[in-house]
């Protein structure tokens, strides 16, 4: 079917469209009232969005006789004008489902009076049909015209649909040229004193002096200011290597106070300058921030530098600075800041964190920040197939600096005590209270520095290379090694101090009938000494026998001492 061809209604198309809606194909139906004598076979299935099933039912109407092409009616048309120019009588329209229907050998019976009243509305019909070339109202020929348009601009349309898809793209290329090259003007109308209104604002604003190095305007990606070299404070403690903003255009045209998005890339800021802003007022009334994005920004903490941070400060509708989300790019950690009455609350999220080498999961620090660090922070974290929470200290003043006060619970000893360097003494999962304590030159460092004290309990554990059971059957004063002493609990405390080793004391160990208390201790070098009370208790007898610790990690032995 040619996507030019034209169709138009039939009396018994027409007849079709009087009856109720329901009555019909839905699809056939929407086709049929969508055929007006001048739409194309092209736009209709544009309007329909459904081309295969359109041309379809197109078919099947025109088969039907509820519809023709223009063409048939038009040379229909041009023959009766003929039979009026030679004076014949004008036959009785025959439709084209008639035609078809009708048998060659029937003869024309004589038009009756009926049959003449038909001819002249007919007639008439045809007269309408020659004017118009469709019964279709003004309002459907104006849908018709814009999705003939449209059909023109997006699809179709042959050369005019060519030039109207032209016409459009270089309108809409002009349009935006003009509006970039009003941005730019505008902006640069304004750059030539933005660098003394910045310093002055920023200055108010801050209560320390601002100085900007150079004022432009740039593409960040739109057109925007771009300020290089921004120093703030005395000496330019923190300093911005480049700003990037623009006006809020409908607010600086109406004379509302301005809600800026700034995006800032690389420079530092003092953890001063950061407090100084959580307890600032809203910076006046010409404008306000609602965001600043970041990138390459560091923050020197004391010591440490938090380094190649990128995220966004948010500002309340009034201009307050109200909290921060930030994060190293190398790192997989997150920096959550809030303001609260002045004070910076502080969050560090990571997945895992290094100490020594062990690794701790799901780090969670919380606490107000300082000027050098944290005090007093929330601290939780998984770590030797436990769990860990308290309280910490953070203090990066001049050095690397901890302190807290945990609760331990179901950590692995024996991989607690490789961290003190008395790998393999003890084995099972304590638990408990522990302070710690240290400071290095570096996180890494920190295990290494650290101080460990505190009182454990450890369950269903055992004490390596001696055996207490075996030494209480032994008669004599010949050493003992070897073997493992299995216990039901053990209780007592722990200290490690760098460069002195680990102290462990033992204040109650039950074995059922055993029980023992003592004191062992392991220098740097993993040589042990101690000594141990062990009691063996039976129905019929109580046997208590002293032994001395001594050796090595892997040669420690008992040595009787008597009983």
């Amino acid at each position: 079917m040619d996507r030019f061809s034209v169709f138009c209604r039939t009396e018994a198309g027409d007849r079709m469209m009087a009856e109720p809606k329901g009555s019909g194909d839905r699809l056939t139906r929407n086709v049929l009232e969508a055929v007006d004598g001048f739409s194309t076979v092209g736009e209709l299935v544009t309007r329909l969005k459904d081309g295969k099933s359109v041309q379809r039912a197109l078919t099947e109407l025109e088969r039907a006789g509820l519809i023709e092409t223009l063409d048939a009616r038009m040379a229909r048309v041009a023959e009766q004008e003929a039979r009026w120019l030679r004076g014949d009588e004008t036959p009785a329209r025959v439709e084209p489902r008639e035609i078809a229907q009708s048998s060659p050998a029937a003869a024309d019976p004589a038009p009756t009076a009926a049959d003449k009243r038909k001819q002249t509305a007919d007639a008439r019909r045809l007269e309408r049909a020659l004017g118009s070339g469709s019964q279709a109202s003004i309002f459907d020929k104006i849908r018709v015209f814009f999705g003939t348009l449209g059909h023109r601009a997006v699809s179709g349309g042959g050369k005019g649909g060519d030039k109207i898809r032209r016409g459009l793209m270089i309108v809409v290329a002009l349009l935006i040229v003009g509006g970039l090259g009003a941005a730019v003007a505008a902006l640069a109308w304004q750059a030539s004193t933005l660098r003394q209104r910045v310093e002055q604002d920023a200055a108010n604003w801050l209560g320390e002096p601002v100085k900007v190095g150079r004022v432009g305007v740039a593409f960040h990606p739109w057109p925007v200011f771009e300020l290089g070299d921004i120093q703030i404070g005395e000496g330019g403690t923190s300093h911005i290597d480049r700003a990037f903003g623009g006006p809020d255009w409908f607010r600086w045209v109406t004379s509302q106070p301005q809600r800026l998005r700034v995006a800032l890339h690389g420079g530092s800021l003092q953890p001063s300058l950061l407090a100084r802003l959580s307890g600032l007022e809203s910076p006046g009334r010409v404008w306000r921030l609602k965001e600043v994005q970041v990138d390459a920004l560091s923050v020197p903490v004391g010591k440490a530098v938090i380094a190649d941070l990128s995220g966004a400060f948010l500002f309340s509708g009034d201009g307050k600075w109200e909290s921060a989300r930030l994060k190293p790019k190398e790192v997989a950690v997150t920096y959550e800041l809030q303001v609260q009455d002045g004070n910076i609350l502080a969050s560090v999220i990571a997945p895992e964190f290094k100490y020594g080498e062990t690794k701790l999961d799901n780090v969670l620090i919380s606490g107000r920040m300082g000027l050098n660090g944290m005090d007093d922070a929330q601290f939780s974290a998984n770590w030797l197939g436990g769990a860990i929470k308290g309280v910490v200290s953070l203090d990066f003043l001049s050095r690397v600096a901890v302190k807290g006060q945990f609760k331990v619970d179901a950590l692995s000893f024996d991989q607690l005590a490789a961290l003190m360097d008395t790998q393999s003494l003890v084995s099972g999962r304590v638990s408990g209270p522990m302070t710690l304590s240290g400071e290095a030159d570096s996180l890494a460092d920190l295990a290494g520095a650290s101080k460990w004290t505190g009182n454990y309990a450890i369950a269903d554990g055992s004490i390596n290379r001696i055996d207490l059971v075996e030494a209480m059957r032994r008669s004599g004063n010949a050493p003992i090694s070897g073997g493992v002493t299995r216990f039901n609990v053990m209780e007592g405390a722990v200290v490690r101090e760098p460069g002195k080793g680990v102290r462990l004391e033992i204040r109650r160990l039950d074995a059922g009938a055993l029980s023992a208390s003592g004191r062992v201790q392991v220098d740097t070098e993993g040589v042990v000494r101690g000594a141990l009370r062990s009691e063996v208790k039976t129905p019929v007898e109580r046997i208590v026998r002293l032994f001395s610790v001594e050796g090595t990690l892997k040669t420690m032995q008992l040595r009787p001492q008597g009983e």
